[in-house]
Parts: C-alpha cells; structure tokens; sequence
C-alpha cells in the first residue's frame, strides 16, 4: 500500500473505518437465534459465490464488476441494513481473500460494497411502505427504483473516484470510459434482486430458477469487456500491420503516439484529451492499409492521380473509426491530421483554429518522425535540423503554438533520450 499515493491511502482507510464500524454495529445490533445466523449464512455464501467470478472491465485501474448485488439487494429487501451490511461485508472479504488480492485492495472491495449495501438498503427503507415484498405496491416498485440510482451513485462513484485517483484520469474520464456501456447492466441487477426476494418469500427455493438468468446477466458483462478489449487490439493490430509492411515504416505509429502524447500533456490538455490524442496518433495511418506498396513505397514524386490517391487514406482511416463506437472521438483527428494550419493541405483544406487541436498536434508528431527517418533519397535529419525545420514552417505548416511546446519537450529531455524511439530510423511513407 506504501506505493499509493498517500490521497489514495486516506480514501480506501476511510472506507475501511467506515465500513468495519457498519459492519461491526450492525452484526451487534442482530436478534442471535438460529433462524437469523441461517439467513446470513445463505446470503453470506451466495455473495462469496458471486464474488468469486468477477468480470474485468477494460480499464487501467483493473476494475471489476460481478452480479453479487443482486443477493445483497435480496437481503436489504427482506431484511433490512443488519443483514445486508453483514452478509456484504463477510462474502465479500472472503471472496476477496480466496482470490488472494493484495490486502488494501480485497479491503478496499469490501469496503465500499458494504457501503452500497448499507445504502441501497436504508433506501428501500425509508421509500418503501413497510411491507418487504418489493412489487406489492408503486410505492415500493418506486422504492426499487431508488435502489438503483442509489446503487449506481454509490458503487459506481465509489469505484470511480478510486480509479481516478490512482491513474491520474478525471472523474468523467473514467466513468464514461470504463462504466458508460455497462451501464444498462448495471441496471438490471438491482431489478433481480427485487426478484430473487419476492420469490425467496414466495417459495425459497424458487430462487434456483433464476440461475440462468444470472449466468446471463454474468455473461452479458463479460461480452461488453471483451468486446471492447478486442476492439481496441484489432485496429491497433491492424495500425501496426500497415508499419510492418516494411520494415523502413516498423514503430512508426508508436513513435508518433509517443511524441504527440508528450506535445498533449506539455499543452496542459485534461488527461481524457490526451488519451484521444494517443489513440489517434496510434491509428492515423489506419487509412494505408487498402493501399498498394507500389504506392505507399515509391521513392520518387508521386504522379497527380497517385497523389489524389495517396491523399485518401486520412478519410477512409476515420472512416474505419468511426465504425466503432469506441473510437469516434479520434474520427476527426485522423480525418485531419494532414490539414496545413495557412489551409494547403488535405483532405477540406481547413486553416487555422478551424483544424482541431488534437489534429494540429498530429500533424507536428508526424511530420518529426519523418524528417527523422531514413528515405531512399535521403539520410535523416539530425535533431537539430528536425527543430529547425519545425521553426522554419511554424504558422504556415504547422501551428505555432504546437511547435513552440514540442521544441519545450525536445530541449528538456535532451535530445529525446526519455522518448521511446529507437536508435534505428527508418523510411516514413510519403506525406
């Protein structure tokens, strides 16, 4: 834990204070009869069950989701914040501890589920008319209704915050990236914990005939991260593939995602910014990969029809991204990152601040990897040369003040010994 930041040391230590208090008033404060331990037994193993089978979510805090809330949202239902809080805290630790995560973490995890229990279960509390069945009238139905919201502001803040702070990444950055599409599922449990207690009051072993709904609930979540994972990889495969077709072009893409995420963050970008402006520089030859070597390779000037060829390739690469959902913010970085900021460039011609800044940026990151890299009819530019070429086209070529804050980034890390670019350089494509 020692290697946190000490913000994100006092978040999880006030969890677990908080947390162990409920849980410890609340165990206290149970009737001690065998009907009670029975019934935190049941939910205590149903939660540890479920726990035991997370699903990640593609994130760079790592986390996970599982559909255990439904059983907590049953024991808030039918019995209240004791047994909720309890049953919560217990299955979850164990689970935690049974996977063997690092302690702060399984800590943290039962933390501030116990605090999503404790507050969706003094929700339904205080909405509900007394009565523990959950569709017995609108006012509890609405009562369910406040669970979800409630669930959502809770679980998913609490995860949120967390995340945010370990990575660096704003609130809504990670929220949007990491719970956005979840959402609808996340949705869905709450409802069938309402379920699983109207039938567990009905008939308690009806509730079996809800398993295979859970498994589709389980399966649901796991499709969403995989698909979103194997999204990701396949159009940067697929980037890479277009660099590897020669290998005067390998890690071109990777170079120029790394300088123009270091221009982004020199420009004091928000850190979602920055992460479109990294993918996208990753993905801005995507538009190359129909193309013919013949095309991409030839070492001489390009004819007119082979340049108005060439010069399609940043409108079918946003064309690919754009058809996914995922990417769409990098739709218009891509699409213009051959834009000249005095309006001579490709593909609309557009000059000035009318070209988006993560495409100005582009343009810059892309063009030094070029100048840096070996052609056929000529030896790379050194360094100096490279930033002198920069200054020389600084506000016809190329935004001035994206030249100014790449040189900043040039000079400070010494002749780009901290940047990942191989002492190799190689041919870039024609531009």
């Amino acid at each position: 834990m020692r290697s946190l930041p000490i913000k994100v040391r006092l978040y999880i230590s006030f969890l677990c204070l908080v947390a162990f208090a409920l849980a410890t008033f609340s165990y206290l404060s149970l009737p001690k009869n065998v009907i009670v331990l029975l019934e935190l037994l049941i939910f205590t193993f149903a939660i540890l069950l479920a726990d035991l089978y997370p699903i990640a979510l593609p994130t760079q805090g790592n986390a996970e989701v599982t559909v255990s809330c439904a059983f907590k949202t049953a024991a808030a239902i039918l019995y209240g914040p004791p047994i909720a809080i309890v049953a919560t805290f217990l299955g979850t630790l164990m689970a935690e501890f049974a996977m063997r995560r690092t302690w702060y973490k399984a800590l943290f995890n039962a933390s501030e589920m116990t605090l999503t229990s404790a507050s969706i279960a003094a929700v339904y509390q205080w909405l509900s008319d007394g009565n523990p069945m959950p569709f017995h009238s609108l006012r509890n139905a609405g009562a369910v209704c406040g669970m979800v919201l409630t669930y959502v502001a809770v679980n998913v803040g609490l995860v949120t915050i967390v995340v945010s702070l370990i990575t660096g990444e704003t609130y809504w950055h990670v929220w949007k990236t990491n719970f956005r599409d979840s959402a609808w599922n996340n949705l869905t449990i709450i409802p069938l914990g309402a379920v699983i207690a109207q039938l567990w009051m009905y008939q308690p072993w009806s509730v079996f005939a809800l398993v295979l709904p859970m498994i589709v609930v389980r399966k649901s979540f796991q499709y969403i991260g995989e698909m979103r994972r194997q999204t990701r990889q396949a159009l940067i495969r697929m980037a890479d593939a277009i660099d590897q077709r020669d290998p005067n072009t390998y890690q071109h893409s990777q170079r120029v995602e790394a300088f123009a995420a270091a221009i982004a963050r020199e420009m004091g970008l928000p850190v979602e910014d920055v992460e479109v402006i990294r993918l996208a520089a990753r993905l801005h030859d995507l538009g190359k990969i129909g193309m013919s070597n013949t095309l991409l390779f030839k070492p001489g000037r390009f004819t007119e029809e082979e340049r108005r060829e060439f010069q399609r390739h940043p409108v079918i690469g946003a064309e690919l991204v754009r058809s996914f959902r995922l990417f769409r913010e990098g739709y218009d970085l891509i699409l213009h990152h051959h834009e000249r900021y005095d309006g001579k460039g490709y593909p609309d011609g557009l000059a000035g601040e009318d070209i988006p800044l993560g495409s100005r940026i582009l343009a810059v990151a892309d063009s030094f990897d070029a100048m840096t890299s070996q052609r056929v009819y000529r030896e790379p530019f050194t360094l100096e040369q490279a930033i002198q070429e920069l200054r020389n086209n600084r506000g016809t070529q190329f935004d001035p003040d994206v030249v100014d804050a790449f040189i900043r980034v040039l000079e400070r890390r010494n002749g780009l010994r901290t940047l990942p670019l191989p002492r190799e350089r190689y041919q870039e494509m024609p531009t």
